[in-house]
This record gives C-alpha cells, sequence and structure tokens, in this order.
C-alpha cells in the first residue's frame, strides 16, 4: 500500500513503454523538465477517503491520467510533464473537486482535495448500481429486470436509459423506436449487416413491449425514486494500483480540436449519449507498442493508428465499391505483423499492410456467406471468421475458403478465436451453445451451455417459447438464457474463456475433456462482454454495463474489478499487452471517444 511518504516514479523513456518502476521517497527529484505530484483526499467532516479516483490533464495534450487513493486517502502520480495542469477528483455520492496548478520540476508537488457529499446522485451511477436500486426483490421483479437489461442494452449502458424518467406514452415511444433502429443507429434498418438479428430485436422486443412499458413506468416513471441506491464497492487492495491513462480520438468529421463536449469525465452531467462518441470497436497492439483500432462507424475512418507516446492518431481508410468507407469491426495481427480486419461492409476479412499502408481484399465467391463480424488467425497464418451459421477459413496465399456450418443453425455466431492447437471456437449466443472446428481433423462439435436456472428468478411459459424458437438471440433474450459471447483462448494453457454476456458469468471450457465451468461475477448485471488471456494465464473480461473490467485468477479462482474514470466507457473489447510486465491492458470506450490504457504498479502484485 501507498503510505503518506511514498509516491511511485516512472522515467520517462520507461513510461512510454508502459513499465512502472519501483517506489521512491518523497520527494524525489524528478527527471529535467518532469514533476511529481501526490496528495490527499478527505471528507467535509475530515475523514480521509480511500479508492477515490484524481485525474490530471495538461493543457494542450490529448490524454488524462487517473490513480486512486489508498486507504490513507492518499495518491500519487506518476512522473509527469511540466506544464499546467487541471486536476480533479471525484466519487459517486460526493461533488467533484477541481483544481488548476502550475507543476513544475524539480521536486514534488503536493494537493489535497475536500469532497462534499450530494444529496442527489443519481445521474452518477453505473449501470449495475441503478439495476441493484431499482424497487422490487420479488422473483417477477427480478424477470422484468433480466429482460429489460437482455433486451433494452445492446446499443447502450442501463445507465444511459435509466438515468432519465418517462412516463407510460415517453417508454412506449422509445420502445418502438428501438424495435425500427439499428446496433449502428440505422433509421430505418436497412445495409447488409446485422438482419437476422434485427428481426429477433424487433420479434422479442414486441413479445415484451407491454410488460416492458408498465415495468418501466412503475420503476422509473416521473413520479418514482430510488429509495435505496446501492452502490458499488470503490477500489481498493490491487484495483486501487491501477494507473488509466485515457487517450482522445479525434474524428475526422469534425474539426481539427475537437472534443466531445460531454465525454464522461465529469460524472455529474451522467452517461453521454454516443451519438458522436462511437469510434473504436476493436483494438490490437503491434510489436511497437503501436495500438490499432478498427472503427465501424465513424465517416472518412476505417483503421486507426494511436501513438501511446505522443497521443497522435493517424486515420486510414478503405473505400468499398460504391466509394463509402468500409466499417470495420474487429483486428487481429499475424506472424509478420500485418493487421487483419473483420470487415462489416463486405462481409470478408481484410488484410492491412502497416509499413506500405496498404489494403487487400479478399473477395468471397457467391456461395461463401458474409462473414464481417469478427475475425481470428490460426498458426498456420489461415484467417477464420464466424458467420450467421458457422465459420469460415481463408488461406491468404490462394485466396480460398472453406466453409464449416454448426450443428445448430438459425441463432447466430459473436466471437471467435483459436487455441493452440489450432481447435477453432465460436461463441453462439442464440443457441447458448460454443461451436468447435477440431483443429486437425476439421470435424465440427458443440458445447451445450444449460440455460440460466435461478430460484430468484421466475420464467414464464412465454420465456420458454422464445427461448426455444427459431430467433436469432445475440443481442436480445429472454431471462434464462446466458448468451455466450465473444471469447479467447488461453495461448499458453489448456482453457478458452467465454462471456456469458446474459448471465453475468465466465465460463471455462477445457479444450481436452470440453468440460465447463462458470464462475458467477461478484455483482450482477455488469454484462460481461469480451475476454483476453494475458501471458501469465490472468483473464481478463471487459464489463459492458458497468464502466469497470475485471481480472479473473484461475488458480486462486478470484476475481478484481478495476472502475474506469470515465461514465459510458461501454466497452465491447479488452486487449492486453503481453510486452510489459505486468502485462498492460487497453479498453476501448464505445460513446466517449476515447481509448484507456490500464498499467498496474508493483505493489499490485504482493496482494495488499
Amino acid at each position: 500500500m501507498l503510505s503518506r511518504k511514498t509516491v511511485f516514479v516512472i522515467a520517462p523513456c520507461i513510461f512510454a513503454l508502459g513499465v512502472l518502476c519501483a517506489a521512491v521517497e518523497v520527494f524525489p527529484r524528478a527527471s529535467a523538465g518532469m514533476v511529481v505530484l501526490s496528495g490527499s483526499v478527505h471528507g467535509a467532516e475530515g475523514n480521509t477517503l480511500d479508492g477515490i479516483g484524481v485525474s490530471a490533464r495538461e493543457d494542450g495534450k490529448t490524454f488524462t491520467t487517473t490513480v486512486y487513493t489508498d486507504q490513507s486517502g492518499v495518491f500519487a502520480f506518476p512522473e509527469m510533464e511540466s506544464g499546467h495542469y487541471k486536476i480533479w477528483a471525484q466519487a459517486e455520492g460526493f461533488g467533484a473537486s477541481v483544481k488548476e496548478l502550475d507543476l513544475n520540476g524539480p521536486n514534488g508537488q503536493h494537493a489535497d482535495f475536500t469532497l462534499a457529499k450530494l444529496s442527489d446522485f443519481q445521474k452518477q451511477l453505473s449501470g449495475p448500481e441503478l439495476m441493484a436500486s431499482l424497487p422490487g426483490d420479488s422473483p417477477a421483479d427480478n424477470r422484468m429486470k433480466a429482460i429489460f437489461l437482455n433486451n433494452c442494452t445492446g446499443c447502450h449502458p442501463a445507465n444511459f436509459t435509466l438515468q432519465n424518467r418517462f412516463d407510460k406514452a415517453g417508454w412506449t415511444a422509445i420502445l418502438d423506436t428501438m424495435m425500427k433502429v439499428t446496433p449502428l443507429g440505422n433509421f430505418p434498418k436497412t445495409g447488409p449487416m446485422g438482419e437476422e438479428s434485427d428481426k429477433a430485436q424487433a420479434y422479442i422486443l414486441q413479445a415484451y413491449k407491454d410488460e416492458l412499458v408498465a415495468y418501466l413506468t412503475r420503476v422509473r416513471g416521473p413520479d418514482s425514486t430510488l429509495a435505496d441506491i446501492h452502490l458499488l464497492p470503490r477500489p481498493s487492495g490491487d484495483a486501487a494500483h491501477a494507473v488509466i491513462t485515457e487517450f482522445d480520438l479525434p474524428r475526422p468529421d469534425k474539426p481539427a480540436g475537437w472534443v466531445l463536449p460531454h465525454n464522461g469525465s465529469d460524472w455529474s452531467e451522467g452517461t453521454p449519449s454516443r451519438y458522436e462518441g462511437r469510434s473504436a470497436h476493436d483494438v490490437v497492439i503491434d510489436r511497437q507498442g503501436i495500438v490499432w483500432f478498427v472503427d465501424d462507424v465513424v465517416p472518412d475512418r476505417s483503421l486507426g493508428k494511436l501513438d501511446p507516446r505522443t497521443g497522435r492518431v493517424t486515420d486510414y481508410i478503405l473505400r468499398g465499391p460504391a466509394g463509402s468507407p468500409d466499417s470495420l469491426h474487429a483486428a487481429v495481427i499475424d506472424r509478420a505483423g500485418n493487421i487483419w480486419a473483420a470487415n462489416l461492409s463486405e462481409g470478408m476479412p481484410t488484410e492491412f499492410d502497416a509499413e506500405t499502408s496498404k489494403f487487400t481484399t479478399f473477395p468471397r465467391p457467391a456461395n461463401v456467406p458474409s462473414a464481417g463480424g469478427f475475425i481470428a488467425v490460426d498458426s498456420k497464418d489461415n484467417i477464420w471468421a464466424p458467420y450467421n451459421d458457422g465459420a469460415v477459413k481463408l488461406d491468404p496465399r490462394t485466396g480460398r475458403y472453406t466453409i464449416y456450418q454448426a450443428i445448430t443453425t438459425g441463432k447466430g455466431t459473436y466471437g471467435i478465436d483459436v487455441d493452440r492447437e489450432d481447435n477453432v471456437w465460436i461463441a453462439q449466443p442464440g443457441a447458448d451453445r460454443v461451436m468447435v472446428v477440431d483443429g486437425k481433423t476439421g470435424k465440427v462439435g458443440e458445447i451445450v451451455v444449460p440455460p440460466l436456472n435461478e430460484p430468484s428468478l421466475e420464467v414464464t411459459s412465454e420465456d420458454r417459447d422464445l427461448y426455444s424458437g427459431p430467433i436469432d438471440g445475440t443481442s436480445n433474450a429472454p431471462p434464462q438464457q446466458k448468451g455466450p459471447r465473444r471469447l479467447a483462448a488461453d495461448k499458453n494453457g489448456d482453457s478458452v474463456w467465454v462471456s456469458e454476456y446474459f448471465a453475468d458469468r465466465l465460463l471455462r471450457i477445457d479444450i481436452h475433456t470440453r468440460k465447463i465451468t462458470e464462475y458467477p461475477f461478484p455483482h450482477p448485471y455488469v454484462q460481461p462482454y469480451a475476454v483476453a488471456v494475458d501471458k501469465d494465464h490472468m483473464v481478463w473480461i471487459s464489463l459492458l454495463n458497468a464502466d469497470r473490467i475485471a481480472k479473473f485468477d484461475p488458480v486462486k479462482e478470484k476475481f478484481t474489478e478495476y472502475e474506469l474514470p470515465t461514465r459510458g466507457t461501454e466497452n465491447r473489447h479488452i486487449a492486453v499487452d503481453n510486452r510489459t510486465t505486468p502485462p498492460s491492458v487497453w479498453v476501448p470506450y464505445g460513446r466517449t471517444n476515447k481509448l484507456a490504457r490500464i498499467e498496474f504498479r508493483p505493489q499490485a502484485e504482493s496482494g495488499n
């Protein structure tokens, strides 16, 4: 743990690589042009506050750094450049405390913050906190919470919806609009992507519409209140040792220097809309530490490159047959360092050569289905991508595609990875199954994930009919569905890890015995979305609804949750950078035009 006499210092060359060094005594002499800042956070009554995020942003820079107070209410930043900074501390239930300081070396500087309690702080709440604070805890109420979460949060976290209140007419209008708009905001629903999923969205929402309108009018109507607010624990232990850097992503369709006005940095503003805030969907990190992100919505960008040393972003455009930029959704790097992207617009894998900045497409024959959602690469550099009823393999040397059909069809796919033995795993959330293609024989198998069976959750005959029906449920589901989603194989182990999006569980599959083990998350309503596994076998999970990420230790079978400094992160992907020790983690924010890097101080390894 940090003491009042300890700060952490990062040499400039090492900080650029994201590696943290050991603690030194306060106040060290900083490197030339650098400064060290530490301080404390207290409540208005003088009590120390632990687990409080303190953020700093230098004038003219495009990134913000956040650290957390320890058990004594003390915080310490890594070495920062001298300059004029805005620094603020904030936490749920308190008003933010903001300072503007001129920081200059070589001696360390100190700043203290005092937070005053708020009587109304509902807009600060995360999705799980709002969900847990809704009135009612009967099996019938829990069923409606599950129906809401499974069907009304595919395009946004729960706190974006529930931070507002509407009457019956308002909630009806919202549900009617949801049945007409695609997850990417197309209105009306058009285009080649997600048509089967769109049908499921309209079908299931229509089935639950009347119940949802009545429920939401009761719990978030004009006269409703949240009498008992349930807050998640503030960061402590390992979670309080995180150092988080959030990089702004400029939009090429906006003027130079444009910044999203409401970008989730001020929690009192609530969770922002993603109308102008969605850009990066997935990220990959190359051997030089450059971060590449694919963009599925922003005009005039298909692929972006972030240099973490400077915060500079470079945009690349792949134009389709009609001349408009192709929408890229997921990415992976092959052994040669080439970036492969899942091309939503063309429904096929697309290669990008980072040295020549050249895109190469691999047109599909007429008999090969559209496969532009996700992508993976095996040890022979074959490219794999799921389609609605299975997976396709591309041999980039010949341009030949091979089709592998799932045993269970008509239920959609969402996520793919390859294990160390070249077995290919594909999640089928609508079927509660995981498809697997044997790496040696090409034989297709499947893992059946049993539906959720909780005594606290009421399941009706209507729910059972929807669960067994022919509808693709990748983003909409009845309350008992688990929805295995984006998955990741341990490249140095024998496990595949799968997020159970609707069930708040992490699924482990033994690649040899096919045995499954499920681990419930410590808190409900977090919506685990994507998974990554680092070189130390730690499992990292993006929590779409929680403005947090989680780490799972397979040996200790223990979760640790890390709070993110922004409201509205809506993180749909997570990536690890194994070049650093310990590995660092990257998360794209789905509605605030940011990429976040999460690094860990050495003390996090001690378990204090």
